[in-house]
């Protein structure tokens, strides 16, 4: 950012609060400004995500061409999706471990789930939705901070039920999570508004 693009505002915090920050007010005031940006990016990707158009589709259109609000609160992203498989990818950090240190495992499950409904969306006709109905998930090893991987693999699409299977691996290709979901086709007016 240059000059031209802030504005400076007087911000009163909680002491227990301001006790915790920094003593120096530049890095406090860099702090509270990557807070404030990240929550305008996640205010934005909803908004986007909300009012998404395709042409004479309107907001129904592919949800996947955005990346979904929950992927831009937890920094997933999706690299890729179609014919059945997706891609899915997320370089953890400290903020989302567990109390022991390690990686939480509801981000590996969402991640997985994410991984597994881009899979199995994008078998889906345009006036077809689903939802999840089952999903398991066994974690292979504990993870830090290293870079993740969550490919998904719809493994059989029936008319109405599939199931989907996703293994989150690591920068070496080891398995740290095997994930399967059983999805529900939706049509008609059980698919409309998802």
């Amino acid at each position: 950012m240059n000059e031209t693009d802030t504005r400076s505002l007087e911000v009163e915090l909680p002491t227990d609060v301001a006790e915790q920050l920094e003593d120096d007010d530049e890095t406090v005031a860099e702090t509270l400004a990557a807070l404030a940006t990240d929550h305008v990016q996640i205010q934005e990707s909803i908004e986007t995500y909300t009012n998404r158009e395709d042409g004479d589709k309107g907001p129904d259109s592919n949800p996947l061409e955005t990346n979904p609000p929950i992927a831009e609160l937890l920094g997933f992203q999706i690299e890729s999706f179609g014919d059945g498989e997706a891609v899915v990818t997320i370089e953890p950090g400290p903020e989302h471990a567990n109390p022991m240190g390690t990686l939480h495992g509801g981000v590996l499950c969402d991640i997985g789930d994410l991984a597994m409904g881009a899979a199995y969306g994008s078998t889906l006709g345009d006036d077809e939705s689903f939802t999840t109905l089952e999903l398991d998930v066994k974690f292979r090893r504990p993870v830090w901070e290293k870079p993740l991987t969550a490919t998904g693999q719809v493994m059989d699409a029936g008319r109405t039920v599939g199931l989907v299977t996703c293994d989150v691996t690591g920068p070496d290709g080891e398995l740290v999570a095997h994930l399967q979901s059983v999805c529900l086709t939706l049509r008609g007016e059980a698919a409309g508004g998802r």
